[in-house]
């Protein structure tokens, strides 16, 4: 199956899902010819009709904790400047985390910044299988397409994480304007934060507000860190994104930036074993 195919694709069947409901991910630019993968895992936030908003109302839903501010423009913009295929995920995770294993205790929560979710209480084995099947294998099934699209012509793509965080964290104000978080593999994540830094303008994160040597982002380290792909998960603060002019900006930032890095050929050679 193609990009294009999955770009049109009906969602798979669920009794979850709605007619009026969005498909669980969208295939941005499926045509793009750089050999570069763009996700989002938290770039949607929205709930099927049938879940009643999980018991919330509308303001707790356009809150962070809900979905990630910001990165679905800039996740849009990002691609089509690097000419390359994102797909997004469209749902809230606090449906169902994408970027958490099914076996975390935080793939569905139960209380998020101190507020309850009502509709993820008492959830059994099978309804927690249920969203897994409508809304977790679905986008995990789209990225796994997208990144064996290329490796199947022989090429090995690199893989692009697009994430936002608060501006404040428990109390403590966060100075970061971005963050690039990563493991072992530095090809673009060393490139990158020093490209962001010749800006003075910017306090850029190596491994902050998270540390990706933490191995809490499910989706890199299943999609390219197991295959030895390049990688990087890149965070920007939602204040800066949460509106068109801003979310523009850092996607052009980010292009010029990722631009020389992403010309270099060892950028596409797969390392062994986990990276």
């Amino acid at each position: 199956m193609t990009l294009d195919d999955l770009a049109q694709a009906a969602p798979p069947p669920s009794d979850l899902l709605g007619p009026d409901d969005p498909p669980p991910f969208t295939v941005h630019n499926p045509r793009g010819r750089a050999a570069v993968v763009l996700v989002a895992d938290h770039a949607g936030r929205a709930i099927p009709a049938a879940f009643g908003r999980l018991g919330l109302d509308q303001g707790a839903l356009d809150r962070h904790f809900a979905y990630d501010i910001g990165i679905a423009p800039l996740t849009r913009d990002l691609a089509d400047r690097l000419d390359a295929p994102a797909i997004l995920h469209n749902y809230s995770r606090l449906l169902i985390d994408p970027n958490r294993p099914l076996y975390d205790p935080t793939s569905i929560c139960e209380i998020g910044e101190g507020v309850v979710i009502a509709g993820n209480r008492g959830l059994t084995v099978r309804d927690r299988a249920a969203r897994a099947a409508a809304f977790f294998h679905p986008y995990h099934d789209a990225v796994d397409a997208a990144v064996r699209r290329y490796l199947d012509r022989g090429t090995a793509p690199a893989l692009l994480s697009l994430h936002s965080f608060t501006p404040q964290y428990r109390g403590h104000v966060r100075p970061w304007h971005a963050g690039v978080l990563w493991a072992e593999d530095g090809r673009i994540p060393e490139p990158l934060i020093a490209a962001l830094r010749r800006d003075p303008a910017l306090c850029v994160g190596d491994n902050q507000p998270y540390s990706g040597r933490l191995r809490y982002g499910y989706t890199v380290e299943t999609h390219a860190m197991s295959r030895g792909l390049a990688n990087a998960l890149i965070e920007v603060r939602q204040d800066l994104i949460g509106h068109p002019g801003g979310a523009q900006a850092w996607a052009a930032r980010l292009a010029d930036a990722l631009a020389p890095i992403l010309a270099d050929e060892a950028v596409y050679r797969r390392r062994a074993g986990p990276c």
